[in-house]
């Protein structure tokens, strides 16, 4: 569990109270990473065992040996990545890591149905906490209205919350530094019904 029962009810409480003023339809995301990365550690584990051969070329020893090296290092090296998961993460590029994340939070997207809102005026706050990665999904509507450069500078300032391990504070700030905006340009209206109200969702 990311968020304590408390850190919940009080993202739930403000998207509750943005959503009493506006017609948007706002879901909070949150998961531990955005893959198993396990075909990248099978790589990485190749890689780290091709440099030792390499290495090992220089030195006078037997081919039996120098095949036992390989299959030891291989193995060590794979079973430090299964045990500590996060370790993998130290190899792998921030861009390669940052499209996994974007990935993952589209097709959760979708998976929640927020596209398929009568209103198309959904949002979700992604976030990964070991890819240290946000992302802010809008439906059709908001994006004719609002440009992305105003969800950038929101997704910045949750990214320094993020790295701070305060989660709870990130979505706090998020929500409230987009509420008034969102209020303005997506009024509630008498026959609105916001589907996604008051959700905190943990993968």
């Amino acid at each position: 569990m990311y968020l304590n029962e408390n850190e919940k009810k009080l993202i739930s409480q403000e998207i509750e109270n943005l959503e009493k003023k506006s017609s948007v339809e706002l879901v909070a995301v949150i998961t531990k990473n955005s893959s198993m990365y396990k075909y990248e550690k099978v790589l990485t584990a190749l890689a780290i065992t091709t440099i030792v051969s390499i290495i090992a070329l220089f030195f006078s020893i037997s081919t039996i040996i120098f095949f036992q090296l390989q299959l030891v290092v291989f193995t060590l090296i794979y079973s430090l990545f299964y045990y500590f998961e996060d370790l993998i993460l130290y190899f792998i590029p921030k861009k390669y890591k940052h499209q996994k994340a974007s990935y993952k939070a589209n097709k959760e997207f979708q998976n929640l149905g927020i596209r398929n809102t009568k209103t198309k005026q959904g949002i979700m706050f992604f976030v990964s906490i070991d890819e240290k990665y946000v992302e802010i999904i809008t439906d059709k509507q908001i994006k004719e209205k609002i440009d992305n450069k105003y969800w950038e500078d929101i997704i910045n300032d949750f990214i320094k919350d993020v790295k701070n391990n305060e989660l709870s504070k990130g979505y706090l700030k998020a929500i409230n530094s987009c509420s008034k905006t969102l209020i303005n340009k997506f009024p509630i209206q008498d026959n609105d019904i916001n589907e996604l109200s008051n959700e905190v969702k943990e993968l």
